[in-house]
């Protein structure tokens, strides 16, 4: 059941940016699987990202610095994934749930949390002062190369992937309480 005030539509498209959050990380996750890949065959090399990627960042470079391209690339995706996760917490919210009832969901939120405040903190600096500094870089203290490039993809490889599972299972929860659909479950007096 719904709480008042709460349109089926409204809950629906809710429910979409959900989803769509969840799976736009889920395809981002799989770029860094893949950038990992690309790691171990050539680990002196600079960091790769996939075409669909370039293209991004490039669009977002906008004839500037590839660095900007690459931090405005991920900030923006992780917020993308970071409404997501707020869109489920609204979904509980619609169904008069608490958030409490799913640990998962609020350790996806955690660490989301920090992972968009470590982008925003390499965003910010890189346009700010020149240099991207937070936990990702050593806060500016390593100088660039293949440590901190290395440093740097294992870093967000296994904070994607933390937030990655969390979410996902979250999701599969939500579906077998059919939190994503109500109106197929039967009411209840």
């Amino acid at each position: 059941m719904l709480r008042a005030g709460v349109g089926a539509r409204t809950f629906r498209a809710i429910t979409y940016i959900a989803v769509a959050g969840v799976a736009f990380q889920v395809v981002h996750f799989i770029e860094h699987v893949a950038q990992l890949g690309y790691w171990f065959a050539h680990p002196l090399e600079a960091p790769w990202l996939t075409p669909w990627a370039v293209v991004g960042r490039d669009m977002l470079a906008a004839g500037g610095a590839a660095v900007t391209g690459t931090e405005l690339l991920h900030l923006i995706g992780n917020v993308i994934f970071f409404v997501g996760l707020i869109g489920m917490c609204l979904v509980l919210v619609c169904q008069r749930r608490s958030i409490t009832d799913h640990q998962l969901l609020k350790k996806g939120i955690m660490w989301q949390g920090v992972h968009v405040a470590e982008h925003v903190a390499l965003t910010t600096t890189w346009l700010v002062f020149g240099k991207s500094m937070g936990i990702s870089t050593f806060f500016g203290l390593v100088s660039a190369g293949p440590f901190l490039s290395s440093y740097r993809v294992w870093w967000h490889f296994v904070i994607n992937l933390i937030v990655t599972v969390y979410a996902a299972r979250a999701l599969k929860g939500f579906a077998k309480e059919r939190l994503l659909y109500p109106d197929l479950v039967p009411a209840t007096a």
